[in-house]
């Protein structure tokens, strides 16, 4: 309950006086609430109206226009409220007689001193008091087939922050050169790198002489006669399962690591930052690179 009122119940005209969060929260309560429901045990943090308590489902969803005139109920009445005094009538309307027939059942069934028991939608529609991220994820979202080259990206002992970061530019959603002149076609396109062509996702991971260089340092050695520069090939390296486990674990780590690395220096350079030579960052992906290995065997 926030104050008098519910958190279902706030309008949402004040959503832009809170802070970002409390924004996002109000905006999908249409979507949470059909995820909660109430077991009452002595009413007083359940509201009336805003809360699934009884199996009618939200009492101000049924009760039309006439709202609380016709029961007699405030707006911010808890169901303990509604309990202890409400007064039983005679109805016309068939919504308004089966409400009255659920809070009768309920003063009948007695309320206690327990806390009321909120409860989460899991798997299989079944509502328990506990709330579980991935079965609310998986009742939320759309299942879609999946990708060959997720196994490139998401893998036991990877770092999140590069993972992501790979994630973006698989998806191609880096603010590349190409993208840029999408929005505005007077901004400069070129490779900051090379300056020899547009900057272009594959471009930039790994056909720029520059970039290349980094890769064809950290991998030549690993993928032997494999080794490619291209990033669709590149993708398909580092997605299937063709070397040993050990050296999988090194490819794909060097391949978030570098695209991490080298659009972190691209954007420096693209604002005025000291740059930094190919050399120093290919000792510095090396480095993240032995410092995760050593962690992993700690």
């Amino acid at each position: 309950m926030i104050r008098k009122g519910s958190f279902w119940s706030i309008s949402g005209d004040t959503s832009s006086l809170g802070s970002w969060i409390w924004k996002k929260l109000l905006k999908y309560r249409t979507l949470a609430r059909s995820f909660v429901q109430v077991e009452i045990r002595s009413g007083t943090t359940t509201s009336f109206w805003f809360d699934v308590w009884s199996p009618l489902g939200r009492i101000i969803d049924i009760t039309e226009m006439q709202r609380c005139i016709a029961l007699g109920i405030n707006l911010n009445a808890t169901v303990e409220f509604v309990i202890q005094n409400y007064r039983s009538r005679r109805y016309r309307a068939e919504h308004l007689i089966t409400i009255d027939k659920e809070i009768l059942k309920l003063r009948v069934q007695g309320l206690t001193e327990e806390d009321d028991v909120v409860k989460w939608k899991g798997k299989g529609n079944v509502f328990r008091p506990c709330f579980d991220t991935h079965q609310s994820w998986n009742s939320i979202r759309v299942p879609q087939s999946k990708v060959q080259w997720y196994k490139g990206l998401w893998f036991a002992g990877s770092t999140p922050k590069y993972s992501v970061m790979s994630w973006l530019a698989v998806h191609n959603r880096l603010a590349t050169g190409d993208r840029l002149l999408q929005w505005n076609s007077q901004a400069n396109a070129q490779c900051i790198f090379c300056n020899s062509a547009v900057e272009s996702r594959n471009h930039l991971f790994f056909s720029c002489t520059f970039t290349e260089t980094i890769w064809r340092n950290l991998t030549r050695k690993l993928l032997g006669q494999n080794y490619s520069h291209i990033w669709s090939q590149v993708l398909d390296l580092i997605s299937t399962h063709t070397v040993s486990g050990e050296t999988w674990f090194l490819l794909r780590y060097a391949f978030q690591v570098s695209v991490h690395s080298i659009w972190l220096e691209r954007n420096g350079r693209r604002h005025g930052q000291v740059q930094t030579p190919p050399s120093i960052l290919i000792k510095f992906i090396d480095k993240q690179i032995r410092n995760r290995i050593s962690s992993l065997r700690g």
